[in-house]
């Protein structure tokens, strides 16, 4: 290699049309990478450089670490997308697949000097992510050259224990499964989903460890992003009949198994993260919103595992779902919480409906023996009752409020009388407005008729119907008694003068009726 090779731009040795050794490709390489601001007003020419010098052939793929260094520069370029739509093209997509296979097939066989091909191989799926990023018309170009095939090698081979290569395989089917084609072809052509479940569990087995570029929660993340998409696009219904339900039908949701049981691990293992579930655990919520819980056996058994001896193994991903929902339920104090706590409480909803041994063990754990003082309003009570009935009364819960309002009455077995008993239709009233739940006739008698000597719950308030007011009654004196109804008197005259309301003034009515009369000064010291 002549010495002004050494620092000559590799684009102008490509131009000059001479035989390159390797080391003026490395050295032009590094001096172009090194200044990419001088090749912006000749980028789209520099671009179809490299597509047919080391992508399209392997004219200049002189070694490994050359070879990377053109797909860094190349990365680069294509940040510039109306300069480098040659990227977007189905040559070059196919081009950079299947040279990040040959990288990965390099690495595999030449393990002591694997680095330079691992991180080409990894250069070229950046490639390739950034192009379906930036420009989404290429995307249905990575289906139809079954690019997900080429991912699927890359993640069944030892280097997609590196968690950069995992997560860029993560990233590029994220970004193409936007289809029920393509999540069709993953699920049932790749058996792409125990891939996927294998890989996860490698980093979640890992816990907080980084040791390369992304750590293995944030791996965990992206493939758990790519998993999602396959449950969402994954065909719903049957040829033989349709169904409402918004979970996979059960033949379907077998085929997915492997992302339900990873998904529940991850929420058994990963702790809370300064009061939040961890970006995994969210993606694995959302996950197991998919997947129904009565058959067939085989997802039946992943959310309850066969363990008649143990009831606690049995029952060990609902205990641990929801200790997460009531931790986050009792730990709220804004809106921080809002969007991890819907989710958990519908996939309650599912177990709790469906299966009458898990209603009964959470029923008393939200609800213990006796525990509720029915002198105390429900959204007053301590412990997570009165949590519940806070979030479910909020006007401003959005799917928050529907998701407690479902759980508590999933949880009193769809029974509409106990549910306004037990939360007071005062702070149900919304809910069952929003979801179209009328009021039971029973509770309507129940209002109407006589207090009887017994204690009855009043089913507006949710405390004893003879306490909500004779005992504040009762405990003042006649002086507070007057102030109360002065009070009263300027409130209603108020609210009618306003015209926000127009009621009868129950005082003025009283006094100009005779119940009540003043008493001056010199009658009370007369009497």
């Amino acid at each position: 290699m002549a010495a002004n090779d050494r620092e000559t731009d590799y684009f102008a040795l490509a131009n000059s049309g001479a035989q390159l050794d390797p080391q003026a490709v490395e050295a032009g390489l590094l001096v172009a990478t090194a200044d990419t601001g001088a090749h912006t007003s000749r980028q789209r020419e520099y671009v179809s450089t490299l597509l047919a010098r080391f992508v399209y052939s392997d004219q200049d793929r002189c070694s490994d670490r050359a070879t990377c260094l053109a797909l860094t520069l190349l990365k680069t370029l294509g940040r510039q997308v109306d300069d480098s739509s040659e990227l977007g093209s189905e040559r070059a997509i196919s081009g950079l697949l299947n040279l990040a296979l040959d990288m990965k097939s390099q690495a595999e066989s030449n393990s002591g000097q694997a680095d330079s091909a691992i991180d080409a191989c990894n250069e070229a799926l950046t490639c390739v992510a950034n192009t379906m990023l930036l420009l989404p018309k290429s995307r249905p170009l990575f289906a139809d050259i079954r690019g997900a095939a080429i991912i699927d090698k890359v993640l069944r081979s030892s280097i997609a224990n590196k968690s950069t290569t995992a997560f860029l395989c993560g990233r590029c089917l994220l970004l193409s499964i936007e289809s029920p084609s393509s999540a069709a072809y993953c699920v049932d052509s790749l058996e792409l989903p125990k891939t996927l479940a294998r890989v996860i569990r490698v980093f979640l087995d890992r816990g907080l460890e980084a040791v390369d570029r992304f750590s293995p929660q944030q791996v965990m993340n992206e493939l758990f992003k790519a998993a999602m998409s396959l449950c969402v696009y994954y065909p719903r219904d049957t040829p033989q009949e349709s169904t409402s339900d918004e979970s996979l039908p059960p033949e379907h949701a077998a085929k997915l198994l492997g992302i339900l049981s990873v998904s529940l691990d991850t929420l058994c293992i990963l702790p809370l993260s300064d009061g939040h579930l961890a970006d995994p655990a969210r993606q694995a919520v959302g996950i197991a919103l998919n997947f129904p819980t009565l058959a067939p056996d085989s997802v039946l058994h992943c959310w309850l595992p066969v363990d008649e001896s143990n009831e606690l193994v049995r029952y060990q991903y609902v205990d641990r779902i929801f200790d997460l929902f009531a931790t986050l339920v009792e730990g709220t104090t804004d809106d921080s919480h809002k969007a991890e706590i819907a989710p958990l409480a519908l996939v309650l909803v599912r177990l709790v409906a469906e299966h009458t041994a898990v209603r009964r063990r959470i029923f008393y754990r939200v609800y213990p023996q006796d525990s509720d003082d029915y002198s105390i309003l429900p959204e007053d009570r301590k412990g997570l009752s009165g949590a519940l009935v806070r979030l479910m009364r909020n006007p401003q819960g959005g799917m928050l409020s529907g998701a407690i309002g479902d759980f508590l009455l999933a949880l009193l077995g769809q029974d509409v009388s106990k549910f306004i008993l037990a939360a007071g239709y005062g702070n149900a009233a919304g809910y069952m407005l929003a979801r179209g739940i009328a009021i039971p006739e029973s509770v309507i008698r129940q209002v109407r008729e006589a207090v009887s000597s017994e204690p009855v719950v009043d089913p507006v308030t949710g405390r004893y119907l003879s306490q909500d007011a004779d005992k504040e009654l009762a405990n003042m004196t006649d002086e507070e008694k007057e102030r109360e109804a002065e009070r009263l008197f300027v409130l209603f005259e108020r609210l009618n003068k306003t015209g926000f309301i127009k009621v009868e003034n129950p005082v003025r009515a009283a006094m100009e009726s005779g119940r009540f009369q003043e008493i001056d000064d010199d009658d009370d010291e007369t009497s």
